[in-house]
């Protein structure tokens, strides 16, 4: 698991030898404190296959970090059936896209939308 973070946004990325699901989520979890503050993207684009399981694991932990520090939580997976996709978190294709999600996102929280 890669952790960049700049001023504004942190930056997680699976990489072939982390853990996938729940022991992933939760070394997240273990970290969160470091960059509560901050827009977060889970980067799952490097997984050979992101099962909607995994996205799974982190409804929880983004509804929570969007309720408490009013800032964005995106998760890039590469291409994968909408359909698949669970309600009420951001889910972006590329890390490019989450980064303009969250831009999108903190202009509109500027803007009181």
């Amino acid at each position: 698991m890669i952790f960049d973070v700049n001023d504004k946004t942190a930056i997680i990325t699976y990489e072939g030898s982390d853990v996938i699901g729940r022991p992933f989520r939760d070394e997240i979890k273990r970290n969160y404190k470091s960059f509560s503050s901050l827009n977060i993207v889970v980067d799952l684009s490097p997984m050979k296959s992101v099962l909607s399981k995994h996205i799974k694991d982190f409804i929880e932990l983004a509804s929570r970090h969007k309720e408490l520090s009013n800032k964005s939580f995106v998760i890039v997976t590469g291409p994968i059936a909408l359909k698949l996709l669970p309600d009420g978190l951001n889910i972006v294709p590329t890390l490019h896209e989450a980064l303009d999600t969250i831009e999108i996102e903190e202009i509109e929280r500027d803007l009181g939308i």
